[in-house]
Protein backbone atom coordinates (compact mmCIF):
# COMPACT_ATOMS: atom_id res chain seq x y z
CA UNK A 1 0.00 0.00 0.00
CA UNK A 2 1.37 3.40 -0.80
CA UNK A 3 1.21 5.65 1.85
CA UNK A 4 0.08 9.14 0.86
CA UNK A 5 1.96 12.36 2.45
CA UNK A 6 -0.11 15.21 4.46
CA UNK A 7 2.29 17.00 5.59
CA UNK A 8 6.38 17.16 4.10
CA UNK A 9 8.89 19.47 5.79
CA UNK A 10 12.21 19.27 4.57
CA UNK A 11 15.30 20.87 6.42
CA UNK A 12 12.83 24.15 7.54
CA UNK A 13 14.85 26.92 9.21
CA UNK A 14 13.18 29.65 10.91
CA UNK A 15 14.34 32.76 12.28
CA UNK A 16 13.18 35.89 14.74
CA UNK A 17 14.89 39.12 15.12
CA UNK A 18 15.86 40.00 18.55
CA UNK A 19 16.31 43.76 18.80
CA UNK A 20 17.79 44.88 22.76
CA UNK A 21 14.90 46.73 24.74
CA UNK A 22 15.89 50.85 23.59
CA UNK A 23 15.78 52.72 20.35
CA UNK A 24 20.17 52.83 20.58
CA UNK A 25 20.51 49.50 20.53
CA UNK A 26 18.51 48.62 17.26
CA UNK A 27 22.51 48.54 15.69
CA UNK A 28 22.74 45.21 17.86
CA UNK A 29 20.07 43.55 16.45
CA UNK A 30 20.24 40.20 16.02
CA UNK A 31 18.81 36.59 13.81
CA UNK A 32 17.53 34.09 16.09
CA UNK A 33 17.31 30.82 14.82
CA UNK A 34 14.13 29.12 16.42
CA UNK A 35 13.88 26.10 14.32
CA UNK A 36 17.01 24.76 12.76
CA UNK A 37 17.26 22.14 9.60
CA UNK A 38 13.95 20.20 10.75
CA UNK A 39 12.64 17.34 8.37
CA UNK A 40 9.90 15.38 9.21
CA UNK A 41 7.12 13.64 6.73
CA UNK A 42 3.62 12.83 8.55
CA UNK A 43 1.68 10.39 6.18
CA UNK A 44 -1.88 10.61 5.94
CA UNK A 45 -4.14 9.24 9.01
CA UNK A 46 -1.14 9.57 11.36
CA UNK A 47 -1.54 11.33 14.57
CA UNK A 48 1.67 12.95 15.78
CA UNK A 49 2.86 14.37 19.03
CA UNK A 50 5.23 17.45 18.99
CA UNK A 51 6.77 17.11 22.69
CA UNK A 52 9.19 19.21 23.76
CA UNK A 53 9.84 22.02 26.72
CA UNK A 54 9.03 25.40 26.34
CA UNK A 55 10.99 27.52 23.94
CA UNK A 56 11.89 24.37 21.92
CA UNK A 57 9.70 25.66 18.72
CA UNK A 58 6.66 23.82 18.78
CA UNK A 59 4.44 26.42 18.35
CA UNK A 60 7.16 28.15 16.10
CA UNK A 61 6.58 24.95 13.69
CA UNK A 62 3.21 24.41 13.80
CA UNK A 63 2.83 28.35 12.94
CA UNK A 64 5.28 27.88 9.74
CA UNK A 65 3.31 24.27 8.79
CA UNK A 66 -0.26 26.23 8.92
CA UNK A 67 1.22 28.89 6.30
CA UNK A 68 1.21 31.52 9.18
CA UNK A 69 5.62 31.87 8.94
CA UNK A 70 7.67 32.07 6.47
CA UNK A 71 10.94 29.76 6.57
CA UNK A 72 14.38 31.22 6.25
CA UNK A 73 14.93 27.94 4.14
CA UNK A 74 13.65 24.81 3.38
CA UNK A 75 9.94 23.72 1.91
CA UNK A 76 6.91 22.73 3.67
CA UNK A 77 4.03 21.14 1.58
CA UNK A 78 1.00 20.29 2.88
CA UNK A 79 -2.15 17.83 1.01
CA UNK A 80 -5.33 18.89 2.25
CA UNK A 81 -7.38 21.43 4.12
CA UNK A 82 -5.14 23.16 6.93
CA UNK A 83 -6.70 24.34 10.33
CA UNK A 84 -4.74 25.45 13.35
CA UNK A 85 -6.23 25.89 16.76
CA UNK A 86 -4.11 27.54 19.10
CA UNK A 87 -5.11 27.07 23.04
CA UNK A 88 -9.24 27.53 22.38
CA UNK A 89 -9.83 30.63 20.59
CA UNK A 90 -9.53 30.71 16.71
CA UNK A 91 -9.38 34.45 16.55
CA UNK A 92 -13.60 34.37 18.23
CA UNK A 93 -15.04 38.44 18.53
CA UNK A 94 -15.70 39.26 22.07
CA UNK A 95 -18.76 41.67 22.34
CA UNK A 96 -20.73 39.65 19.91
CA UNK A 97 -22.52 36.35 20.63
CA UNK A 98 -21.23 32.69 20.11
CA UNK A 99 -23.70 32.22 17.21
CA UNK A 100 -22.59 35.30 15.62
CA UNK A 101 -19.33 34.83 15.74
CA UNK A 102 -20.18 31.45 14.11
CA UNK A 103 -21.68 32.71 11.10
CA UNK A 104 -19.39 36.01 10.68
CA UNK A 105 -16.78 33.33 10.62
CA UNK A 106 -18.12 31.17 8.75
CA UNK A 107 -18.12 33.74 5.99
CA UNK A 108 -14.86 34.44 6.70
CA UNK A 109 -13.52 31.07 5.45
CA UNK A 110 -15.79 31.07 2.39
CA UNK A 111 -18.81 28.63 4.15
CA UNK A 112 -21.47 29.17 1.15
CA UNK A 113 -24.69 30.66 2.31
CA UNK A 114 -26.36 27.08 2.40
CA UNK A 115 -23.88 25.44 4.60
CA UNK A 116 -23.72 28.40 7.33
CA UNK A 117 -26.59 27.43 9.11
CA UNK A 118 -25.86 23.34 9.07
CA UNK A 119 -22.35 24.76 10.76
CA UNK A 120 -24.12 26.87 13.51
CA UNK A 121 -26.31 24.16 14.56
CA UNK A 122 -24.09 21.57 14.57
CA UNK A 123 -21.59 23.68 17.01
CA UNK A 124 -24.30 24.75 18.89
CA UNK A 125 -24.90 20.89 19.36
CA UNK A 126 -21.82 20.48 20.62
CA UNK A 127 -20.98 23.32 22.78
CA UNK A 128 -24.35 22.60 24.77
CA UNK A 129 -24.32 25.96 26.08
CA UNK A 130 -27.44 26.57 26.06
CA UNK A 131 -29.08 30.26 26.98
CA UNK A 132 -24.99 31.18 26.80
CA UNK A 133 -25.03 30.12 23.37
CA UNK A 134 -26.35 33.55 22.31
CA UNK A 135 -24.43 35.54 25.23
CA UNK A 136 -21.67 37.90 24.38
CA UNK A 137 -18.56 35.71 23.70
CA UNK A 138 -16.65 37.65 26.32
CA UNK A 139 -18.85 36.69 29.44
CA UNK A 140 -18.33 32.77 28.87
CA UNK A 141 -16.04 30.88 30.90
CA UNK A 142 -12.41 29.80 29.47
CA UNK A 143 -14.06 26.11 29.27
CA UNK A 144 -17.19 27.22 27.79
CA UNK A 145 -15.25 29.98 25.58
CA UNK A 146 -13.33 26.45 24.51
CA UNK A 147 -16.12 24.34 22.82
CA UNK A 148 -17.19 27.48 20.75
CA UNK A 149 -13.67 27.80 19.37
CA UNK A 150 -13.09 24.43 19.09
CA UNK A 151 -16.25 23.50 17.86
CA UNK A 152 -15.77 25.67 15.45
CA UNK A 153 -12.08 24.93 13.73
CA UNK A 154 -13.50 20.94 13.52
CA UNK A 155 -16.43 21.73 11.93
CA UNK A 156 -14.74 23.17 8.78
CA UNK A 157 -13.41 19.50 8.54
CA UNK A 158 -9.99 19.79 8.28
CA UNK A 159 -7.90 16.98 6.45
CA UNK A 160 -5.16 18.51 8.31
CA UNK A 161 -5.41 19.50 11.93
CA UNK A 162 -3.24 21.16 14.19
CA UNK A 163 -3.56 21.27 17.93
CA UNK A 164 -1.10 23.73 20.01
CA UNK A 165 -1.69 23.20 23.77
CA UNK A 166 -5.73 22.59 23.07
CA UNK A 167 -6.35 19.24 24.59
CA UNK A 168 -4.98 21.00 27.82
CA UNK A 169 -7.05 23.94 28.05
CA UNK A 170 -10.44 24.73 29.51
CA UNK A 171 -12.61 22.98 32.12
CA UNK A 172 -12.94 19.43 32.21
CA UNK A 173 -15.99 19.13 30.51
CA UNK A 174 -14.08 21.05 27.65
CA UNK A 175 -11.00 18.72 27.46
CA UNK A 176 -12.99 15.80 27.37
CA UNK A 177 -15.51 16.92 24.39
CA UNK A 178 -12.42 18.08 22.32
CA UNK A 179 -10.75 14.59 23.05
CA UNK A 180 -13.63 12.97 22.17
CA UNK A 181 -13.92 15.52 18.92
CA UNK A 182 -10.37 14.60 18.05
CA UNK A 183 -10.85 10.71 18.29
CA UNK A 184 -13.36 11.09 15.34
CA UNK A 185 -11.11 12.93 13.37
CA UNK A 186 -8.52 9.80 13.69
CA UNK A 187 -11.65 7.02 12.89
CA UNK A 188 -12.10 9.29 9.86
CA UNK A 189 -8.78 8.86 8.97
CA UNK A 190 -7.76 12.20 8.72
CA UNK A 191 -3.93 13.94 10.30
CA UNK A 192 -3.52 14.83 13.39
CA UNK A 193 -0.57 16.52 14.75
CA UNK A 194 -0.90 17.77 18.10
CA UNK A 195 1.55 20.57 20.24
CA UNK A 196 1.24 19.23 23.76
CA UNK A 197 2.95 19.19 27.73
CA UNK A 198 0.56 16.17 28.40
CA UNK A 199 2.98 13.36 28.13
CA UNK A 200 0.18 10.68 28.77
CA UNK A 201 -1.94 12.22 26.58
CA UNK A 202 1.21 11.86 23.85
CA UNK A 203 1.21 8.26 24.72
CA UNK A 204 -2.55 7.40 24.77
CA UNK A 205 -3.40 9.34 21.74
CA UNK A 206 -0.73 9.56 19.30
CA UNK A 207 0.98 6.45 17.49
CA UNK A 208 3.98 8.67 17.05
CA UNK A 209 6.31 11.16 18.73
CA UNK A 210 8.46 14.13 17.59
CA UNK A 211 10.78 15.43 19.63
CA UNK A 212 12.24 19.19 19.56
CA UNK A 213 14.99 20.64 21.22
CA UNK A 214 16.41 24.46 21.53
CA UNK A 215 14.59 24.31 17.91
CA UNK A 216 16.49 21.02 16.33
CA UNK A 217 14.60 17.40 15.97
CA UNK A 218 16.26 15.13 18.10
CA UNK A 219 13.94 12.07 18.22
CA UNK A 220 11.31 10.64 15.85
CA UNK A 221 9.47 7.40 16.52
CA UNK A 222 6.44 5.58 18.26
CA UNK A 223 5.34 7.82 20.96
CA UNK A 224 5.78 6.00 24.15
CA UNK A 225 9.83 6.14 22.38
CA UNK A 226 9.09 9.50 22.30
CA UNK A 227 8.07 10.51 25.70
CA UNK A 228 10.61 8.39 27.33
CA UNK A 229 13.33 9.79 25.27
CA UNK A 230 12.10 13.07 26.03
CA UNK A 231 11.93 11.95 29.56
CA UNK A 232 15.27 10.74 29.82
CA UNK A 233 17.34 13.19 27.78
CA UNK A 234 15.80 16.45 27.86
CA UNK A 235 13.58 16.37 31.27
CA UNK A 236 16.29 14.76 33.47
CA UNK A 237 19.44 16.61 31.83
CA UNK A 238 21.59 18.34 34.61
CA UNK A 239 19.86 17.11 37.13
Amino acid sequence: MVLEIAIDVQDVSIEYKSIPKGIMNRKNEKRVKAISKVSMTINKGEVVALIGKNGSGKTTLLSAIGGFLRPASGTIETNGRVFTLKGSNPGLIPHISSRENVRLMSQIYGIPEHEVSIIEKEVEEFCELGEAYDRNYSSLSSGMAGRVGFGFTTSLNPEILLMDETLGVGDAIFREKATQKAMEFMEKGETILISTHSLNLAKSMCNRGIVLDEGAKVFDGPSEDAVRFYVENIVNRGR
